[in-house]
């Protein structure tokens, strides 16, 4: 038995898969170093090969134990998770690494704007400094997800004087600040499965910005990339952080949407 087995050995033994529930499991899942074991130790993983994290997975969907939420948290899970571990402060990942693994965070996507059409180093949405906090002005679109979301990854424009690619900051905002409003896009077929969201003086503090300021186009570029390894593998944005894990028991299936007309390329397209 190797040493990965012995670890998902004791994780089942100490936790019931079938009868603890799901985010206890999946946390102590994290503390165990099997979340995503190429992640570093205390990160939620061993430091090991990224492919070791197959067979923890085929283990653990043998034993019925709980899996991550991959339709609800596919933008966690897949995009936040290694951008935080990329660019993200020690306290950003501390904060939220184990918890968007357990899915008790969910998370969206604020990149795409109205009048930014497909060229993401377009966002007009403003962060202006103030002391130690940002205040953010602005309107992102197709954003699925921003309903029920507890956690945004967000692109915003902190300097206009330099070329647009140059100018833009990453942040980590809470859906639950004043001055976010969420509406939803109402779809042909009456679903409003996208979002418009708004925001109106809110006020990020700084230690929820991810890299350097002016970095942004940078950490947005890891972002889309881990997504789109992801899709190359023929897999779901959420597995682009922990290898090809075994399909979440019980998940309904990720929705298939229609390109809305006018809307982002695939690759701009924030999915739920």
């Amino acid at each position: 038995m190797t040493d990965l087995q012995q670890r998902v050995e004791q994780l089942l033994a100490s936790h019931e898969p079938t009868t603890t529930g799901p985010a206890d499991f999946l946390g102590a899942q994290f503390d165990a170093g099997l979340a995503w074991v190429h992640f570093p130790e205390g990160r939620g993983g061993l430091s090991l090969a990224r492919g070791r994290q197959l067979e923890v997975d085929a283990l653990l969907e043998a034993a019925r134990a709980p899996r991550p939420d991959v339709a609800r948290n596919s933008i966690g899970l897949g995009m936040a998770a290694p951008t935080l571990l990329a660019y993200g402060s020690e306290e950003l990942q501390q904060r939220h690494l184990r918890s968007l693994f357990a899915c008790t965070e969910i998370w969206c996507q604020l990149f795409s704007e109205p009048g930014a059409g497909s060229d993401l180093a377009a966002v007009a949405t403003r962060a202006v400094p103030d002391g130690d906090e940002w205040v953010i002005d602005g309107q992102k679109v197709w954003t699925s997800g921003a309903h029920g979301a507890d956690f945004a990854i967000l692109l915003a424009r902190t300097d206009t004087s330099v070329p647009k690619h140059a100018g833009m900051t990453y942040f980590v905002v809470d859906m639950t600040d004043p001055g976010i409003e969420v509406r939803p896009l109402r779809q042909i077929t009456g679903e409003a499965e996208f979002n418009e969201v708004f925001l109106a003086g809110v006020r990020v503090h700084d230690g929820n910005r991810v890299g350097a300021v002016g970095q942004g186009w940078t950490v947005a570029t890891t972002t889309l990339n881990n997504e789109r390894v992801a899709i190359g593998a023929g897999t779901h944005p959420a597995q682009a952080g922990q290898g090809r894990p075994a399909r979440p028991r019980h998940a309904r299936p990720a929705p298939q949407r229609p390109r809305a007309a006018g809307g982002p390329p695939r690759e701009l397209t924030e999915r739920a």
